[in-house]
């Protein structure tokens, strides 16, 4: 007698609206992973913090991303955007149980001030 055993692993998923644009993180044993979608997306989920440049970039390097524990950060070491325009040392953090974003970067245009963009976000049901 053959016996056979499946488990279906369902993945755990959490929403966060922060302004304009709405965060999931998905939990799952092969990797966690976050989305976001907003008007520029066309209100479809693409990858968060992915290795492709930004919206509007030309290019980026140094690029890491670590999403565990119901919080993401992305860091980058260097982008460059038309006219000229670098940001450097990039950090963002989508925290998912405080329901906060963090953002600071360097940028040519605004010298050499640190710029520092934190949200609070709410909580969305599934």
């Amino acid at each position: 007698m053959l016996t056979l055993f499946t488990t279906a692993v369902a993945a755990e998923e959490l929403f966060m609206k922060c302004d304009q644009a709405i965060y999931k993180y998905v939990q799952d044993p092969a990797g966690d992973k976050v989305f976001y979608k907003n008007k520029n997306t066309n209100n479809k989920y693409k990858e968060w913090c992915d290795e492709f440049p930004a919206r509007g970039a030309i290019s980026s390097e140094g690029w890491v991303r670590i999403i565990k524990d119901n919080k993401a950060t992305c860091m980058v070491k260097k982008t460059i955007y038309p006219n000229n325009v670098e940001r450097t040392n990039v950090l963002s953090v989508n925290d998912f149980v405080n329901l906060t974003r963090h953002s600071e970067n360097y940028q040519t245009n605004t010298g050499s001030k640190k710029n520092v963009f934190k949200q609070t976000c709410k909580k969305l049901l599934n």
